[in-house]
């Protein structure tokens, strides 16, 4: 089966849940965006990589979401919810869309430097990076720095994808994207932890 058909949607349903990601504050929201930025991730490697492969990829991706979902939902104490202000989302999705047209820029030297990337892998592998990392940049919060970090991996998959086809690199990214999961569910369930003690 191929997905050259389903790669530009692929990359606009990543620039979509990216920016999602960066701009909302509801867990709700940025975990379901999480796991529909793994579906583009999944057609993006799907190119690359034998369907079986690049499905577990997907899966990786929906366990990373939903152990953080359930170390949010089994989290006792509960934060306020913070105050949207529509200046900073209007400044975050303002900063993605800089970010995007750097993405395009760089999208011509990525693909001649790694040789056998699509011009859309090339473009979504940019877009997750820059958003990753610029969402990294935007926060301090456990749960918001761990979907940075799972984005900016993602990215970075997606161009890995097109150099390497090893079985065993994809068991060890698998394991990587689960183990930030694992670390994010510690972190956001560890002052619960210590307020009972």
């Amino acid at each position: 089966m191929t997905f050259d058909a389903f790669a530009l949607p692929a990359v606009i349903l990543l620039a979509v849940a990216a920016t999602i990601l960066l701009a909302s504050y509801d867990w709700r929201l940025s975990l379901s965006a999480l796991g529909a930025m793994y579906v583009g991730v999944f057609v993006l490697v799907a190119l690359a990589w034998p369907l079986e492969m690049a499905a577990a990829k997907l899966v990786a991706g929906w366990i990373a979401a939903s152990v953080l979902g359930m170390s949010l939902i089994n989290r006792p104490m509960r934060s306020p919810r913070p105050r949207y202000r529509f200046s900073e989302i209007v400044f975050r999705v303002a900063a993605a869309g800089l970010m995007g047209l750097v993405a395009v820029s760089l999208t011509p030297g990525m693909i001649a430097a790694l040789g056998g990337a699509t011009f859309e892998q090339a473009l979504g592998g940019l877009l997750l990076l820059g958003l990753g990392i610029l969402h990294l940049g935007f926060t301090a919060d456990p749960l918001r720095v761990v979907i940075g970090l799972l984005t900016v991996f993602a990215g970075f998959e997606i161009l890995y994808a097109a150099v390497e086809s090893s079985v065993l690199v994809a068991g060890f990214l698998a394991v990587i994207n689960m183990g930030l999961a694992l670390t994010g569910a510690y972190l956001l369930l560890s002052p619960a932890a210590e307020a009972e003690e």
